[in-house]
């Protein structure tokens, strides 16, 4: 009796592993199945895997912008190779602080600072 009940459960136990082993292997057929079309999708040619043709370079400028900005910081270094650069450096941030009127709170800290040290 105990032999018939062991046949029985090892009979369900492997039922249920070719059971388990089909699921999977179709499964795996399905996936192979749309993967394999997958490749249609790679066209190069379709608008969406074109990148957008833009005039800018990499930082935000124009190729022209990008050379006038290289021939302004030549002329200033051509006129004066160790002020040339930091008289560029206090134009433009001079240009920077007249259009952006109000002072973040580090600058605002640093003033205090600077009134401070220089007062003793």
């Amino acid at each position: 009796m105990a032999m018939l009940q062991f046949l029985i459960n090892f009979q369900r136990r492997i039922g249920k592993m070719l059971w388990a082993l089909s699921l999977i292997t179709l499964i795996n057929l399905g996936s192979l199945l749309l993967l394999s079309n997958q490749a249609v999708l790679a066209d190069s040619d379709t608008p969406l895997t074109t990148p957008p043709k833009a005039e800018k370079t990499e930082l935000g400028l124009s190729q022209q912008e990008k050379e006038e900005a290289y021939e302004e910081a030549k002329e200033a270094l051509s006129q004066d190779p160790q002020k040339g650069v930091e008289k560029l450096y206090e134009e433009e941030k001079e240009k920077y602080e007249e259009s952006q009127p109000d002072k973040n709170v580090l600058e605002k800290a640093k003033d205090m600072i600077e009134g401070l040290t220089n007062n003793d």
